[in-house]
């Protein structure tokens, strides 16, 4: 069993150092953002920003300048006032519409209930490609959870110490968190719980939003071994691992969404923790148990996060072991795993 997790630790530690070349880059600087403001409607305010290298976003902020979410779509026109609790976009490649609501979900209109061009006036802002240069889609709201939860400060004070968000939120609530990692762990947390119910409600575009283009992705699958036709061996299981990248990741995700009825993802043991020296980098380690109609399993997950850019998270490491082959706290990937010097 060991020798499984050193095999695992030894091929991410490689790809580990390769992904850092590849995408890490210094920060941007928050303190020198610029920004333009669209003015209040329905105390919400549109928040243009730009940082020293040029990349622009979007944020919707309250009547007091607090933020309460980066606007989850890009490339498209958007308008810059709410309307009856509705900011309305349109997509620029495809023409679909939809709209954002006050808690940052994203609705896309119904295609045989076209919206009017008159929704979409001299008023509207044209949003540029996520910074990172790589178009990412919007996430759409589940058919089964149109408003899926959002773990706002609010929302974190009133978890449950059976959550398995519960140990984090508290940390976040404590007021020993300085500002800027303080926020960056509840983004983490509100995405881990739109993560987990991206699988139960088949959001694929969600999963596609937040994984990087480059992003390593190692799976693993338990494999059942049938007893011989005489009886005389028991059935046993063995874990096959597979890299994958982010459309072959998605790909076999889509086609397990479409050969199950029912997905359900539940977590457990959820811990983050920050890189003790590459500012914005995060890992978040996750006890995962994952059943289908089809298959099941019961194993670690270790997710690296990258905030550099504050306006689009991503995750570009995704790695997945067996918890029969893990014995203690060390034996599972980590932050501490990956080289980033």
């Amino acid at each position: 069993m060991k020798t499984a997790i050193y095999v695992l630790s030894a091929l991410t530690l490689v790809l580990g150092g390769v992904a850092a070349a590849l995408w890490l880059a210094p920060a941007p600087v928050a303190d020198k953002c610029r920004e333009h403001r669209f003015g209040l409607h329905e105390g919400l305010e549109l928040v243009e920003k730009s940082d020293p290298q040029g990349r622009t976003y979007y944020v919707v902020e309250d009547s007091l300048g607090h933020k309460l979410f980066n606007v989850p779509v890009r490339n498209c026109l958007l308008d810059v006032r709410f309307r009856d609790g509705q900011l309305r976009f349109r997509e620029n490649a495809t023409g679909r519409t939809g709209h954002i609501d006050r808690q940052g979900t994203v609705t896309f209109q119904p295609a045989d209930l076209p919206v009017g061009h008159e929704k979409y006036t001299r008023e509207s802002a044209k949003i540029k490609p996520a910074a990172t240069g790589h178009p990412s889609r919007p996430r759409t709201a589940s058919p089964k959870e149109t408003h899926p939860r959002k773990l706002d400060r609010e929302s974190l004070r009133h978890l449950k110490e059976d959550n398995p968000f519960y140990q984090e939120a508290a940390k976040v609530l404590s007021g020993k968190l300085d500002e800027g990692d303080a926020e960056r762990r509840q983004v983490i947390l509100n995405y881990c719980e739109h993560f987990r119910t991206a699988y139960t409600t088949k959001d694929i575009d969600f999963l596609r939003q937040v994984f990087s283009e480059q992003a390593l992705i190692i799976v693993g699958n338990v494999v059942k071994t049938a007893p011989d036709e005489n009886g005389g061996v028991a059935a046993n299981e063995r874990v096959e691992y597979y890299l994958r990248t982010k459309s072959e990741y998605l790909s076999r995700l889509s086609r397990a969404f479409a050969a199950n009825k029912t997905v359900d993802v539940r977590f457990s043991e959820f811990r983050i923790m920050r890189h003790p020296t590459t500012h914005g980098i995060y890992g978040v380690r996750l006890r995962q148990r994952y059943a289908s109609d089809r298959y099941s399993d019961d194993g670690w997950l270790f997710l690296l996060w990258d905030f550099r850019n504050e306006a689009m998270p991503l995750i570009h490491v995704r790695t997945w072991q067996p918890a029969d082959e893990v014995r203690d706290a060390d034996d599972v990937i980590g932050i501490s795993d990956f080289n980033l010097q």
